[in-house]
Order: structure tokens, then sequence, then C-alpha cells
């Protein structure tokens, strides 16, 4: 019998290392799947950082959880549109530890040309001064199942089981205010290797987010959601997408504790709205009637079918 959280583990190591494909094809669709759309976005708001010197030239750009690399692509073409002296003082980096990715990556990037250093983990990294960004990552961070004082465990029958926690982790989830639902165990351990990685560092992330005190994890197969409790394991075990909603209370909490600062925490669609998605859709009306269409069909995916369930966090250290 093992913890949850070292089932999950196993789960999404076993499940990304296949390199599934993310988007129509796949178990399940991201902002990335949308179009390039959001990949402008984030460019322009990297612009905004620069301009607003709240980041400074030259910048190590770095992507985690980058799956087959569509990302970090568009954010690079649309930096070749908006301001493509910014890209001479900036070296773009990808974090991937599943060799099958990084061959998709690399392949993606070689087709284009693009100078994309793609590293195994950080540890191997050390960046003096780092614009990291990241779609849908901390939902995919090994978390513990909680309910009132117990914790969960799956046996070798892959059957989840509840039994009480110890009293140190009773007092953590305490500390946090997780009474029923996911505590990411993976938070501090991660931010040990950003700080250990970096000098300086400014990190945007998007993620699906919790409401409620309530247990969100679910699988998808095939763009249907599956309830954990009520199907057998062994058919999703590595087959399908593991997720739950990020508690970004607990993260910001632990982000403080860890000696980071919180920049930004608002709503997806604000973030969008701020990244000047108005304009950029205008400008593109002016200029490329086709591109404009484009963008239009996309935000309105963007901001209806992801809407106030994602959440936009940026912190810096």
């Amino acid at each position: 019998m093992i913890t949850f959280s070292e089932f999950f583990q196993n789960w999404i190591d076993k499940y990304y290392s296949q390199a599934v494909s993310v988007g129509k094809n796949g178990d399940f669709y991201t902002a990335v799947s949308v179009g390039n759309l959001f990949g402008v976005l984030l460019a322009n708001h990297f612009l905004k950082l620069i301009n607003d010197k709240k980041l400074t030239l030259p910048v190590e750009v770095v992507e985690i959880g980058a799956n087959e690399g569509h990302l970090m692509l568009d954010f690079i073409q649309a930096l070749y549109t908006l301001s493509p002296d910014v890209l001479e003082q900036i070296e773009c980096y990808i974090i991937e530890p599943h060799e099958k990715l990084r061959t998709a990556q690399r392949k993606l990037f070689n087709a284009y040309d693009l100078d994309v250093k793609i590293c195994n983990s950080l540890s191997e990294c050390h960046f003096k001064n780092a614009f990291f960004y990241a779609n849908e990552l901390f939902d995919c961070f090994a978390c513990e199942l909680i309910k009132d004082k117990t914790m969960a465990y799956v046996d070798d029958e892959f059957n989840i089981i509840f039994k009480p926690m110890n009293d140190e982790f009773l007092k953590e989830c305490k500390t946090y205010a997780i009474t029923h639902s996911e505590f990411c165990v993976a938070y501090k351990p991660f931010l040990y290797q950003l700080k250990q990685a970096c000098e300086k560092l400014t990190f945007a992330c998007f993620d699906y987010a919790k409401k409620e005190e309530k247990i969100s994890i679910r699988m998808y197969k095939n763009h249907q959601v599956y309830n954990l409790f009520e199907e057998n394991l062994k058919d999703f075990f590595a087959k399908s997408d593991i997720t739950y909603n990020v508690n970004f209370s607990h993260l910001m909490q632990v982000l403080k504790e860890e000696g980071f600062d919180i920049v930004e925490y608002k709503n997806q669609n604000q973030a969008f709205i701020d990244f000047d998605l108005e304009e950029i859709i205008e400008q593109a009306k002016n200029t490329q009637p086709k591109i404009y269409k484009n963008f239009i069909n996309q935000s309105k995916n963007l901001m209806f079918n992801f809407g106030d369930k994602f959440k936009f966090l940026e912190f810096k250290l």
C-alpha cells in the first residue's frame, strides 16, 4: 500500500512519458490547443514587463510543462512579429523530464530552425535572470487526498482507502486550512529547486483553480470526465490524464513562506484583457483580416470555454 501522492506521481510519470497528445486528438485540451492567440498574449505580457522595467534584458525564457512545445513556438513567433529586437537578447529553454517529449520538442523546433535548449531538470540549470511561464503545471503536482482527519492510500488492487493521518501532517493541514480536498506535497520541493537554479526570476502561470473545499480530483479520457472513486482505476492508470483544481491559497501561502513575492493573482480572463487582448484583435482587424477572424474565434473559445475557472498567478524572486 502506498500514499495517494506516490500513486499520483507514478500515474503522471507513466502517462506523460508516452508523449501523449494534447488537444483534439488527445484526452483533454488546454488554452494552447485553441490556437496561437494564447502565445501572442503571453508574449505581449512579456514585452510589457520589459517596457515597464519589471524585467530587464538579457533574460532567459523558460517553459515548464511544455508538452510538444507549441506554446514556446507561438511565443517566439509572436515576439518575432511584435518586437524582433528583443529576440536577440533572450535565450529560450524548456525543462522536460520525459525523453519522448524532448524528442517531439526538438523535432518541432528543428522544423522552424529555432534554438531552444531542452533540459532534463531544473537541477542541471543555472539562470541569472529568468522569466518562467507554465500552463496547467501545478495541477500535475503530486497531492494527498484529505477527508477530515484521514488521508488516502492505494492498495495493490488500486483501491483507494482512507486512514487516519499522523499528528504532524494533521498540523500541516490545519496550517493551510485543508480539511476535505487535495493537499499538494510538491510545492516546497519545486520552489527549493527554483531557488537553487535561479539568481532572479519572474514566474507566470495559469491553472484550473479550486473554488470550494472539496475533493476535485478526476480523470480525462477522450475528452470525457471520470470520477476517480466510481471507476476501476486499473482501466485508467497511465492511460488517461489525472488532474485536480489548484488550491491557489495554499500555493501562495507556501510561496510567501519560501521568500517569493506575489506580483499578480487574478482570473485568467482578466489577465487576457490586461495582456491587451482587445488591442491585439483590433490591430489584426486593420492589417490582416484572416488573422483577425481567427483571433475572434480563438478569443471566444478562450474567454467562454475556460473563463473564470482558470486563474493567472505571477510571482518573483
